[in-house]
């Protein structure tokens, strides 16, 4: 596998994204329909040791392991929405990977309240393959995040 760069790996997102086989760009996209080929992507190109680190209010995070811990992250997530979409505005490179830029839309299970946030997925590369997969519901703490 060759070693990814934080360009290779914008170009490699944008790909999948212009095919609509992950995060199509503009579209509202539920979580059981881009979690899964999302993982299956970055599956080959991932970390032995592969964390998703899931980032809510300041001070709050949960961290899970391997390519699993993408699906319990986002399931532990979710379980308080009865629908939870993502609309994925853009992604750019930044020195320690790629940030892609979401809206989240969701609907609560209790009482049914729509939620908007801009939010953002950081994919952080240690040693030329994905580290880490960051989501922060928090966008500018993304970005402060994407900068190393």
């Amino acid at each position: 596998m060759a070693s990814l760069t934080p360009a290779a790996l914008v170009a490699q997102l944008e790909d999948w994204m212009r095919s609509g086989s992950v995060l199509p760009v503009g579209r509202p996209v539920g979580i059981e329909e881009w979690l899964p080929p999302l993982a299956a992507g970055i599956a080959p190109s991932a970390a032995p040791d592969l964390v998703c680190i899931m980032v809510g209010a300041p001070g709050v995070e949960n961290t899970y392991q391997g390519i699993d811990g993408l699906f319990a992250g986002w399931r532990d997530w979710g379980e308080s929405f009865e629908r939870l979409d993502l609309i994925v505005e853009d992604v750019v490179e930044v020195p320690v990977g790629a940030l892609i830029r979401v809206q989240q839309r969701a609907v609560t299970r209790h009482d049914a309240v729509a939620v908007e946030q801009r939010s953002a997925m950081l994919l952080r590369l240690r040693d030329g393959r994905i580290g880490a997969v960051e989501f922060h519901l928090d966008r500018a703490t993304a970005e402060r995040a994407a900068a190393g």
